[in-house]
């Protein structure tokens, strides 16, 4: 997609395209990127599927096509976005489309049942995923869910049971009630805490209320997770490895800079990436949230180890999540580096 198409259409769909467009200058100025190199073609087409509306979990993604980085890259980024049915797994592992996102478990589970999948990087390094309370509740832990009714999605029944022996709490001591999306079922009082993300759920339901909310983060009650996973099929990154190290040191660069400047990346969000199904106004407050699970400090940005996704693997085999293990060193063959 041309730079100055995605400016112009910009223009039209953002009415503070000023603040937008200072932005994207700077990012410009700081890229390698001339005039001349914008005119030259010979970009390597390379799509990307979504697995998830258009939200703030994808801004990296759209600053590095906004900003120039993929084509710095050499790349020509086009965007598959999510449709409900959309069998974004498949699509991948055929070859239909390079590179796309999914949730760890969901992914293992895939490769272990004969997809021929591999992960290249992790956009969240800590998982957003957990219980969502008010806090005039009192719920300051795990040991603070005995006696509380906890909302619970359909198919998450023994990873409830996991936090709940892992709290050394009772069988029983712990009601779960079965729900959907509606995060307002905290404030009527049906549920004590639902499950989530403090970076989705948590900030719709500080928005309907005055009251201070948190979250009951599953990496803090005993459950390592890794959550948006860039991942291709290995016939893809066999074949073209050089394609493949460049989309992730773009999109690397491209999240980088959209957590040094959120504001900015949910305009672009919010600009031609825009979808229907997502609330434009969360969208600066998400992009705000996100920094703390994309980013660690002392460590390379979408990377990932080998420890981790070990004990993620015995968790999700513990809980039901996953029905068999996979092989690891081939799964995370290609894989960015904790460590340069």
């Amino acid at each position: 997609m041309s730079f100055f198409l995605l400016i112009a259409g910009m223009i039209r769909l953002s009415p503070h395209f000023s603040m937008l467009l200072l932005g994207l200058c700077s990012c410009w100025m700081h890229s390698d990127l001339s005039a001349e190199d914008l005119a030259t073609p010979a970009l390597t087409p390379v799509s990307f599927q979504a697995d998830w509306f258009s939200n703030a979990q994808f801004a990296g993604f759209f600053w590095a096509d906004v900003g120039g980085i993929y084509a710095e890259h050499g790349l020509d980024f086009s965007f598959s976005p999510f449709a409900y049915g959309t069998d974004f797994l498949g699509d991948v592992g055929s070859g239909k489309v390079a590179f796309g996102t999914a949730e760890a478990y969901i992914l293992i589970d895939a490769v272990g049942k004969g997809a021929d999948l591999v992960a290249l990087g992790a956009v969240l390094v800590k998982s957003p995923a957990g219980y969502i309370y008010l806090k005039e509740s009192g719920i300051e832990g795990a040991a603070d869910l005995k006696g509380k009714r906890v909302g619970i999605h359909a198919y998450t029944d023994e990873l409830f049971k996991f936090f709940v022996a892992a709290a050394g709490l009772p069988e029983g001591s712990v009601e779960p009630v079965k729900v959907q999306h509606e995060i307002e079922t905290l404030l009527d009082g049906s549920v004590d805490l639902h499950q989530g993300y403090a970076i989705d759920e948590m900030l719709r339901l500080q928005s309907m209320t005055d009251q201070p909310v948190g979250t009951l983060l599953f990496e803090d009650l005993g459950m390592p997770m890794y959550s948006m996973v860039i991942y291709s099929s290995r016939k893809y990154v066999e074949a073209h490895p050089e394609i493949a190290k460049a989309f992730v040191a773009a999109s690397a660069a491209g999240w980088e800079r959209a957590m040094r400047a959120p504001e900015i990346a949910a305009l672009i969000v919010n600009g031609p990436y825009a979808s229907e199904e997502v609330d434009a106004a969360m969208v600066p407050v998400q992009a705000k949230a996100l920094k703390p699970f994309v980013m660690k400090e002392g460590h390379r940005t979408l990377s990932m180890t080998k420890a981790k996704w070990a004990a993620m693997q015995k968790n999700y085999l513990e809980t039901g999540m996953i029905k068999q293990a996979i092989d690891l060193d081939k799964f995370l063959e290609f894989a960015t580096p904790d460590k340069p």
